[in-house]
C-alpha cells in the first residue's frame, strides 16, 4: 500500500466534516453551517478549492451552482490522520497517545468492549524501540533508555 501524506488543515478538516454530514453540499449550505466560525463566503470558497485540488472532494456545475462531493471517505479521512499522528511520535511513546485519547474521548459501554475486543486480538511485538531518528541511524536519545527501564 502506498503510503500518502494525508495533509490537511483544521479549518479544511471542518469544511470536510460539514460535507460529510450532509453528504453533498453547495458553497451557500457549507457557508450556513458554518456560521459559528465567523469566516467570510470567500474564505469558504477558498478552504473548498483547497479540497479540491487535494483530490478531497470533486466538483459539479450544476446549473449556476457548483456542488460539492467528498472523494475521501471519512472513516478512512480518521484512519489516515491516525496514522498519521503515530509517525509524528516515537514508537515508545505510542501508547502514551492512545492511552490520552481514550482518556480524553467520551466512550459508552459498547465503545470499550469494542477497544476491549481490539486489544486482546492486537498481536504484540517483543519490544518497542525508538524511532525519532531513523532516517539518519542509531538514535541516541534518551527515550530508548526511559521505555527500557519502564519494562
Amino acid at each position: 500500500m502506498i503510503e500518502v501524506e494525508f495533509n490537511i488543515s483544521n479549518a479544511e478538516l471542518h469544511i470536510m466534516r460539514v460535507i460529510w454530514s450532509l453528504g453533498e453540499a453547495r458553497v451557500d449550505e457549507v457557508y450556513n453551517q458554518i456560521s459559528l466560525m465567523d469566516w467570510s463566503l470567500a474564505t469558504v470558497k477558498t478552504l473548498l478549492g483547497r479540497l479540491v485540488k487535494k483530490e478531497m472532494l470533486s466538483t459539479e456545475k450544476e446549473g449556476r451552482k457548483f456542488i460539492y462531493r467528498p472523494l475521501i471517505d471519512e472513516n478512512d479521512a480518521i484512519d489516515r490522520m491516525s496514522q498519521n499522528l503515530l509517525k509524528k511520535v516515537c514508537a515508545t511513546k505510542q501508547r502514551n497517545v492512545l492511552g490520552q485519547m481514550i482518556a480524553n474521548s467520551e466512550l459508552t459501554k459498547s465503545d470499550i468492549e469494542q477497544l476491549q475486543e481490539a486489544l486482546s486480538e492486537k498481536v504484540a511485538v517483543a519490544e518497542v524501540h525508538c524511532n525519532c531518528l531513523e532516517t539518519v541511524g542509531a538514535c541516541a536519545c534518551k527515550h530508548e533508555a526511559e521505555h527500557m527501564e519502564k519494562m
